[in-house]
């Protein structure tokens, strides 16, 4: 904890105060007109940001006239580009000093990103939309950008955030209440109500184009369209919450002795050696995207018919393009819905349907959540289980398929054989 607050916190109150001295004037006395300019801080991981979608298009339709600015790490600004309600995209480009501790590395990248991009940038309107604990310098950032009004939710949200966030709420001067527990996805829609714009939707959006469709075109090249394509997303960035690869592999191996399918392992670089682990395992030879481009792996899962994956950020992905997604969660069922693993906040969103799979209790002493760094509670989320809500899914778009023959591939499922479809049927 006293790391934490040295390299996270205190830079924090030190940009607040520096603010206000800069300042010289406090910005809640100005006449609050209609924003012409806003930036949106987001320097969280991959599903943060597609739960945050549903903020920029809140905010275009409250303020159709006002820039609008999103400050994302710089791998994730693919996912913006093509975003229309996005008019501009601040990257943060991470160090490259992996010497450096962490928080010293995020630390850096925060504070060159404002003198680079921000120090010399006025803003009607600044929003950081983190409910619980910034460790990612988003307020910090927040209260360093020269803007009439700041508007973030208040320390007090959650105790962890009261503890390690405390004095947060001077760096806004709108300051949000925490409210009841939401999705990430409505409580980002909160924000622009708050401020009295509208919002309406709070469905994730991402948009592909035709050439990320091509791309992925060229990636299943050898995809037989009579067998079902099941994504696997076997990453997470905690270890914890990444569910065996061996069981992944049973469960393809499971959905084969049913129907004709074929696999897609999506990851990230770095677990590179899962995927090859897991390609070893299964009946069929799979289709591997490792590091690929975002939005040609979401081009990729918008052909899929299944995501079956960890709770991770290519989860999101799936289902923001629609996909039938299956979520392998280690927060137990009976555990806080607070926490940043509770599918109450994080459960992915999007046109297909989700059903997360959970152990019903933790083990030990992981009673409001998994409390270990290696995959503990997660394991005892079974095959079968996961079969059964795999299973369920397929029934269910098989079915919407048959009943919608005929459609066009622009963004929509293709119409499987017949014999497939029956097969789904009768099982």
């Amino acid at each position: 904890m006293v790391g934490f607050l040295l390299t996270t916190t205190l830079p924090t109150w030190i940009a607040i105060a520096w603010r206000r001295c800069a300042s010289g004037r406090s910005p809640r006395n100005e006449r609050r007109e209609a924003p012409r300019s806003i930036v949106v801080i987001r320097l969280d991981q991959l599903g943060d940001l597609v739960l945050t979608t549903p903020l920029f298009r809140a905010l275009k339709r409250s303020y159709p006239t006002a820039r609008v600015s999103a400050l994302v790490l710089e791998e994730l600004t693919p996912l913006l580009a093509t975003n229309r309600d996005v008019d501009e995209i601040i990257p943060v480009r991470q160090t490259g000093a992996r010497w450096l501790p962490a928080r010293i590395r995020r630390l850096w990248s925060a504070v060159v990103v404002y003198f680079t991009r921000l120090f010399h940038r006025r803003f009607d309107l600044a929003i950081c939309p983190r409910w619980d604990i910034d460790e990612n310098f988003a307020t910090m950032l927040c209260a360093l950008t020269n803007a009439m009004r700041r508007v973030g939710y208040t320390s007090q949200a959650t105790p962890a955030k009261a503890r390690l966030n405390w004095g947060f709420d001077a760096a806004f001067d709108i300051v949000l209440p925490p409210g009841e527990v939401l999705h990430e996805a409505d409580r980002s829609v909160a924000v622009v109500r708050a401020l009295g714009g509208e919002g309406n939707s709070a469905r994730p959006e991402i948009r592909v184009t035709d050439s990320d469709r091509r791309v992925a075109g060229r990636l299943l090249q050898y995809h037989d369209a009579q067998q079902f394509l099941i994504a696997l997303g076997i990453g997470a960035r905690a270890m914890g919450r990444r569910w065996p690869v061996e069981r992944y592999a049973r469960l393809v191996r499971a959905l084969g002795r049913r129907w004709p399918v074929e696999a897609v392992i999506v990851c990230a670089e770095y677990e590179e050696k899962e995927a090859a682990a897991l390609a070893k395992e299964l009946l069929v030879r799979p289709f591997v995207l490792c590091g690929e481009p975002l939005r040609s792996v979401c081009a990729v899962l918008e052909q899929c018919d299944l995501f079956v994956g960890n709770d991770s950020g290519a989860a999101h992905l799936a289902a923001a393009m629609s996909c039938p997604t299956v979520v392998v969660s280690r927060h137990p069922r009976d555990g806080a819905i607070d926490h940043p693993n509770s599918p109450a906040r994080f459960a992915p969103r999007g046109g297909g349907r989700v059903i997360v799979v959970q152990p019903t209790s933790g083990m030990g002493s992981c009673k409001a959540f998994c409390r270990e760094t290696e995959p503990h509670c997660i394991l005892q989320v079974t095959v079968d289980e996961v079969l059964t809500a795999s299973m369920k899914l397929l029934q269910e778009s098989r079915l919407e398929a048959d009943r919608a023959h005929g459609r066009s591939r622009s963004g929509a499922k293709p119409h499987q054989h017949a014999a497939t479809s029956q097969a789904i049927r009768e099982a």
